[in-house]
């Protein structure tokens, strides 16, 4: 036989191989340690979360799932690794959506867009809250939009940070009703929060579950909410969607995803085990008692809200020429 022959059949071979071999490997999978990273650091609602939802993922996945932090860059840095990273399914980004949908829109110097990654599912979702002072000269979001616009420029409210779920949301709010409010930016919800009960500014906006025990305790006033639905804690605070603003009801949510080139059959496996755990009742009990709100969105449904929330941070960006 001719050495052109056998290298013919060698191609040959090596084509027909490699997919069985891949479609063998994608069967095993999971069949090594699995590291999760969570961009943004350790404390906060994300690294909260997964440490709830670790052991049990690992439980159904059958190998050890690891949890490291790549925080930086409001979660750019670990967002931007896990994008880089092989799309082989061992690698996978525990993010809070504001990095993929937000953060590249106010700083072109990122290099990922939202559609590098493949969402495997929603797990929690924290609605953004205004709130104001008891002895403000207003006692509703109504009389609230009234007194601004009869005051063009001298309210202002405390922000988390430019870029930010709440930053946007009041944004919108700002579009929809024509109103003038200044921004007051903070680095995070903690020292807007510090802000408003100092009278530093006269709204401040963040995540719900913070502002949940001054409420109660008479410090604060809630004013409107981003969640679709009324809190049963407090259900006299509307929402916007009832105002008809649903664009701006953007919440703070925490998902799971990988590369956008992970394979199908791994993404289901992932998706399918995600799922699983995060409609097992003994879980939604541990994350609610941590003051947070279970999401068990698949990842269709994931796109819809990252797509969703881009095009409504992207109005944002437009009216602030970014």
């Amino acid at each position: 036989m001719s050495s052109r022959k056998i290298c013919l059949i060698l191609s040959v071979a090596v084509f027909l191989v490699i997919p069985f071999s891949v479609i063998a490997s994608e069967e095993d999978y999971p069949k090594r340690p699995i590291e999760v990273v969570l961009n943004y650091p350790p404390g906060g609602s994300l690294d909260n979360v997964m440490r709830i939802i670790q052991p049990a993922l690992q439980a159904k996945l059958g190998v050890p799932v690891i949890l490291t932090t790549k925080a930086g860059g409001a979660g750019a840095l670990g967002a931007d690794f896990v994008a880089k990273a092989n799309p082989d399914g061992y690698t996978i980004g525990a993010f809070s959506y504001v990095a993929l949908t937000s953060s590249p829109q106010f700083n072109k110097s990122i290099p990922y867009k939202y559609t590098d990654f493949i969402p495997l599912g929603t797990i929690t979702a924290d609605p953004c809250l205004l709130v104001s002072k008891p002895e403000a000269p207003w006692r509703t979001f109504e009389e609230l939009v009234s007194y601004a616009k009869k005051n063009p420029g001298k309210l202002n409210y405390g922000s988390p940070g430019m870029g930010g779920t709440g930053f946007s949301v009041m944004e919108l709010i700002k579009i929809a009703y024509d109103i003038d409010i200044v921004p007051v930016h903070f680095q995070g919800a903690g020292p807007a929060k510090i802000a408003i009960l100092g009278g530093h500014v006269n709204m401040a906006i963040g995540g719900y579950g913070a502002f949940i025990p001054l409420i109660k305790a008479g410090s604060l006033t809630g004013l409107v909410l981003t969640s679709l639905n009324r809190s049963p804690i407090f259900p006299t605070i509307p929402t916007m969607a009832e105002k008809g603003l649903p664009e701006a009801s953007l919440m703070v949510r925490n998902g799971l995803l990988v590369p956008q080139k992970c394979s199908k059959a791994v993404v289901k496996k992932l998706e399918k085990a995600l799922l699983e755990l995060m409609r097992d009742p003994a879980i939604i009990s541990q994350i609610e008692k941590a003051g947070l709100i279970p999401e068990d969105l698949d990842s269709e449904a994931t796109w819809k809200v990252l797509e969703e929330e881009f095009k409504a941070v992207n109005k944002v960006v437009k009216k602030l020429g970014i």
